[in-house]
């Protein structure tokens, strides 16, 4: 749990830096001290491109670190490219019955207008749609399921405690269980697979979606319900969990039939056992004399 907590750590620290710099760079062009009750364009932007920036920081960390490897295995496509067609569809239908639920439980939404002043800023969305799907999916399933992968005995604790941190570092109680269930998927894959490609895929797919439904609808708060009406919106959210259980089963038997290898530890872990190691042997000398 230290190295999880660790790059958590990292992932915030990055944030609150870069996004630092951009309200304080803010400040002193305007020669205020006070950040605008109502975001202008220049605010805004500097926000967005903070985000951008912090977004690509952690990612680099994460692969100058060897927390995550650069090898054929993890950046690869060893399957058919029936399973990167098959996992769009299974992230599609999977949106179906969790943005239903979400709906039902009714949670409170506490950063709807953050929400959409990302949506609606050209710099948002490339952090959304770009940015958020390569570094969360390095972070979260790269360096923390796969160090978990590796010294867990059960892959399965593994994938829900990512999946769980996953959701909780979005940071609002409407979007935390779609999260969680959504990295339970991408977890899947990355335990099934070994590569995060197919996982990035989804991602992008996912946050997509969401995009465009935002931009294209004509209310951009229209729910299932509203749209579709009970029936209709309870008739997609059970087709969507066919369909999702049957894109499971068939990357399972047809597609992936033998989980990925997850013994060999990351080169960073190897560092880390060689410098305690050595540590404990200094240790050890020292007590001999």
């Amino acid at each position: 749990m230290g190295r999880t907590i660790k790059l958590l750590l990292y992932f915030f620290a990055y944030q609150l830096a870069f996004m630092g710099v951009a309200i304080c760079g803010y400040m002193l062009y305007q020669g205020s001290y006070e950040v605008p009750q109502t975001p202008d364009s220049l605010y805004t932007n500097l926000i967005m491109l903070a985000q951008i920036l912090s977004t690509a920081a952690v990612g680099i960390h994460l692969l100058v670190g060897k927390y995550v490897g650069l090898d054929q295995k993890t950046w690869g496509y060893h399957h058919s490219p029936k399973l990167l067609a098959t996992s769009v569809v299974f992230i599609l239908a999977m949106g179906l019955w969790t943005n239903y639920f979400n709906e039902l439980a009714d949670l409170p939404n506490n950063m709807q207008e953050a929400f959409e002043m990302i949506m609606r800023n050209p710099l948002g969305i490339i952090a959304v749609v770009i940015m958020a799907p390569i570094v969360e999916e390095l972070l979260f399933r790269g360096a923390i399921q796969g160090h978990l992968l590796r010294k867990w005995k059960h892959p399965a604790g593994a994938i829900v405690l990512s999946s769980l941190i996953f959701g909780v570092v979005h940071g609002n109680w409407v979007q935390a269980p779609f999260a969680f269930v959504t990295g339970l998927a991408l977890g899947w894959m990355y335990y099934r697979t070994g590569s995060l490609l197919p996982g990035i895929l989804m991602h992008f797919v996912n946050n997509s979606a969401a995009v465009a439904s935002f931009l294209l609808a004509d209310d951009p708060n229209a729910t299932m319900v509203s749209t579709y009406g009970q029936t209709g919106a309870a008739l997609m959210a059970a087709g969507g969990m066919a369909l999702t259980i049957i894109c499971v089963l068939f990357i399972q038997k047809k597609l992936v039939p033998q989980p990925a290898v997850w013994h060999q530890p990351a080169q960073a872990e190897t560092i880390e056992i060689e410098n305690n190691t050595l540590s404990s042997q200094t240790h050890s000398h020292n007590e001999n004399i």
